[in-house]
C-alpha cells in the first residue's frame, strides 16, 4: 500500500441537481480529522483528471463510464449509481503506486483547496454585506413635505387644550388679555362704547376675562 503523501482521503457523500446539470460534492479530509473541505465537481470535469492520471501507466480504480445511449442526468437512480462508483474510484485512488507523488494529483488537490477558500471567502463577503444592509437605516423621507415641518394652526373646534387651567397659560389668552388691561387702563369709560363686529361688549365680559 502507497503511502499518502498528503495525509489526505476523498470521498463523494452526495450530489446535487441545477437543472440539468448534476455536481458531486468531493471531501477533502486530513487523516487526523484535523481539517477538512469540499468542493463540488461536475462529471466531466473529474473524467479530465482520470484521462490525466491515466498517462502516468498506474493502475487506477474503476471510474465510471459514461452513458452514451442514455441521459444520466434526467435519472436520479443513474446519477447515484455514478456517485458511488466515483466514491469507490477515488477511495481507492492513493493505493495505487506514484499516485501521491505524482504532479497531477498535487495540482488537483491544491487547485480543490484554492476553489473552496475563494467560495468561502465569497461567501463571508456575502454575509458582511447582508448585515450591513440590515443595519443601515433605510433613506425614507429623506426630505419631509411642507406640511409635516409647518406647525398645523387650530381652529377653535380644533384646539388641543381642552382644560380651561391650560388655556389660561396660552400664549394666544395672554395676549388677548394684554390687550383688554391696555384697553382698560387707558380710558375706563369707553368700555361700554366697544364692540367687535357691530356687537357690543359689556364691562362685564370683558371684566370677566380679566
Amino acid at each position: 500500500m502507497q503511502e499518502n503523501e498528503f495525509a489526505i482521503s476523498i470521498c463523494v457523500p452526495s450530489f446535487k441537481k441545477n437543472d440539468d446539470i448534476v455536481y458531486y460534492q468531493l471531501i477533502f479530509t486530513e487523516n487526523n480529522q484535523r481539517c477538512s473541505f469540499s468542493v463540488d465537481y461536475r462529471y466531466s470535469h473529474l473524467k479530465l483528471l482520470h484521462q490525466s492520471l491515466s498517462t502516468l501507466k498506474a493502475s487506477l480504480p474503476k471510474f465510471p463510464p459514461t452513458n452514451w445511449w442514455r441521459s444520466t442526468n434526467n435519472n436520479e437512480e443513474l446519477i447515484e449509481e455514478r456517485r458511488i462508483q466515483l466514491d469507490y474510484f477515488f477511495k481507492n485512488l492513493f493505493q495505487c503506486q506514484g499516485i501521491c507523488k505524482s504532479l497531477i494529483m498535487k495540482n488537483f488537490i491544491l487547485k480543490s483547496q484554492c476553489l473552496y477558500l475563494k467560495k468561502a471567502e465569497k461567501q463571508q463577503r456575502d454575509i458582511i454585506k447582508k448585515e450591513g444592509k440590515a443595519q443601515a437605516v433605510p433613506p425614507l423621507n429623506k426630505q419631509k413635505s411642507k406640511s409635516q415641518l409647518t406647525t398645523p394652526i387650530c381652529g377653535p373646534a380644533e384646539d388641543p387644550i381642552e382644560d380651561p387651567r391650560e388655556r389660561s397659560r396660552s400664549w394666544e389668552f395672554k395676549l388677548t388679555k394684554k390687550k383688554t388691561q391696555q384697553i382698560i387702563d387707558k380710558d375706563p369709560k369707553q368700555l361700554n362704547n366697544l364692540n367687535f363686529g357691530g356687537v357690543p361688549i359689556f364691562k362685564g365680559i370683558l371684566l370677566r376675562f380679566k
